[in-house]
């Protein structure tokens, strides 16, 4: 059963770094911290820089919903994927549903 993030934490940093990581697997070419922030500098988003990927990946610093568009297509993967994982793991009803009562 996948962990749900913490408030502290953003959803997506993990799967950021895996899809970093497998990059070289799907494309041939290492992905470096350092290169996805150029991606993403390139794409319009100046303010990336190496240090503002590590802080993702490690959950400290939280994503806007542009951001996370925009990490998916450097990444080329889906948003859903950043989300949730793998389709396999995506978290059910009965995982979420506590959360939501508890916030209403």
């Amino acid at each position: 059963m996948k962990r749900l993030p913490s408030l502290r934490q953003n959803a997506c940093g993990e799967y950021v770094r895996i899809a970093r990581n497998t990059y070289k697997r799907r494309h041939y070419a290492k992905m470096t911290q350092a290169d996805l922030a150029a991606r993403l500098q390139l794409k319009g988003l100046d303010y990336f820089d190496r240090l503002t990927v590590c802080r993702i990946e490690t959950g400290v610093r939280q994503v806007s919903d542009i951001e996370l568009i925009y990490l998916a297509a450097a990444l080329d993967v889906s948003v859903q994927y950043l989300l949730y994982g793998p389709c396999d793991q995506l978290p059910c009803f009965d995982t979420i549903a506590p959360i939501v009562a508890d916030g209403e």
